[in-house]
């Protein structure tokens, strides 16, 4: 314990990069500082490191600091090719191919490892800025970024006129759904409550457009298990509604790390489709262990003579058709060709597609800011309701703190109610709360009030506080 303190009262907290130097006789250090104050205190974050909307210029546009590739909007894209589908990685199959004895055999396709020169969503706009300030502050303070956090991000998609066929999502609120939380990682688990939460928010014109997550800083922009975990939320959420009939995920990833004053910089990204389909095919191996290095189960190739054939799985099966017995000699793998090299892993940026993010200089959320916040589900941290657990989720044993609890105290409930006016009911984590502790429907009518700007009956309130 005299450590740690000894730690805090020169600056060294979690997250604190510390370089060292043989050279020299002492040691120099960055700090993260922590001048977290309350949450009740926005001033004390500061979220104009990302660029506001009401400032972009053309010039800005053309001149942004981005690491990586540029990247076009995908309809801008198709209308520079000839709106030609066929070669996108969607549209095509990595398989392998199982090779039979005595048969002409088609090779499985070769996969040039390349920057997608397109996305899906141009632009992440946060326009609730209370949101991610209070996300950002309980981070920060009290778990004292030892332990991650995730969140789903609901708002809509519009048009942006910055980029040509651009498409911009803006965020309106973050729902932080059930997870277990160490200092490396956060997982989410099972959530009951996850299909009326997106009820509620289509309820209200709005839908998940992605997710946020906090990281310590790392060198990379999304270690290997990050990339896989925005991979499959894209994958899953694919829809046939372009009128090429592409299929497309608009799902973004907005992360959240600490800068070197301990201030939270948000970046945003997007799984490439060339990932997505490799993703699909089954090509990426169970478990991850590298940050930036991401593992597949593609094999080198080998000479022919070699009995180690390039992707050769070594086993041998018998199948039976209409025309009798086909052996099955071994099973080859497509080739990854990374800068006209074959590799068996690559790194992670190749498959990340960047992102533009923005906060407004002055927001016009659809939530509006209330005196009194209302608590945030899921968020206990109390030692009864904490549960230290070790669980293997995700292909991976994890040791951390498990967060399940939508739980309001009566007192915060009363404060809340009796200390905002009529606008207390337009808040999406108190309509997520009358979700739980009364039912759907009640919420659901609830949010009908709200956008026909009619009154809700009091009696709710009663049932709330009794």
């Amino acid at each position: 314990m005299d450590d740690e303190k000894r730690l805090n009262e020169i600056g060294i907290i979690h997250g604190t990069s510390i370089i060292l130097d043989n050279n020299i006789d002492e040691i120099s250090y960055k700090t993260i500082v922590n001048n977290i104050k309350s949450e009740n205190e926005p001033e004390e974050i500061d979220l104009t490191n990302t660029q506001s909307n009401d400032s972009i210029t053309n010039t800005q546009l053309e001149n942004e600091k981005i690491d990586g590739p540029l990247f076009k909007s995908f309809d801008a894209y198709l209308h520079e090719n000839g709106f030609e589908i066929g070669d996108l990685p969607l549209m095509n199959s990595f398989l392998p191919i199982k090779i039979k004895r005595g048969i002409i055999n088609k090779l499985p396709k070769s996969i040039t490892i390349r920057h997608q020169k397109y996305r899906h969503v141009d632009h992440l706009e946060m326009m609730n800025v209370e949101e991610v300030r209070r996300f950002a502050n309980f981070w920060l303070n009290e778990l004292q970024m030892s332990l991650q956090r995730i969140g789903w991000m609901y708002g809509y998609y519009t048009e942006d006129q910055h980029y040509p066929y651009g498409i911009r999502a803006v965020c309106e609120a973050i729902y932080e759904p059930p997870q277990y939380s160490n200092i490396n990682d956060v997982i989410m688990i099972e959530d009951e409550m996850l299909m009326n939460v997106d009820k509620i928010a289509e309820r209200l014109g709005l839908e998940r457009i992605g997710m946020i997550f906090t990281r310590l800083p790392n060198e990379c922009f999304l270690t290997a298990r990050e990339l896989i975990r925005v991979i499959e939320m894209q994958y899953n959420s694919l829809k046939h509604i372009h009128y090429t009939g592409y299929p497309i995920s608009t799902m973004v990833t907005c992360t959240m790390s600490p800068d070197d004053n301990g201030q939270p910089v948000l970046n945003a990204y997007m799984a490439s489709d060339l990932a997505l389909a490799l993703f699909r095919d089954e090509l990426f191996t169970s478990s991850q262990s590298f940050n930036h290095i991401i593992s597949t189960k593609c094999n080198i190739h080998h000479d022919s003579t070699n009995n180690s054939s390039r992707g050769s799985s070594g086993s041998s099966t018998n199948t039976t058709g209409g025309s009798g017995t086909e052996e099955v000699i071994r099973e080859l793998m497509p080739i990854l060709i990374e800068s006209g090299k074959e590799v068996v892993d690559f790194d992670t940026s190749w498959l990340i597609v960047r992102i533009n993010e923005s906060a407004p200089i002055k927001p016009n959320s659809f939530f509006p800011k209330l005196t009194i916040p209302f608590p945030i589900e899921n968020r206990n941290t109390n030692s009864t309701n904490t549960n230290s657990t070790n669980s293997n989720m995700d292909g991976m044993n994890m040791d951390g703190i498990k967060y399940n609890v939508i739980k309001v105290e009566k007192k915060e409930l009363m404060e809340y109610i009796n200390g905002n006016g009529d606008e207390l009911w337009n808040n999406f984590h108190f309509l997520i709360y009358i979700c739980k502790v009364l039912d759907v429907d009640t919420a659901l009518s609830i949010c009908d009030s709200i956008i026909q700007q009619q009154p809700i009956d009091d009696l709710i309130k009663e049932l709330l506080l009794h």
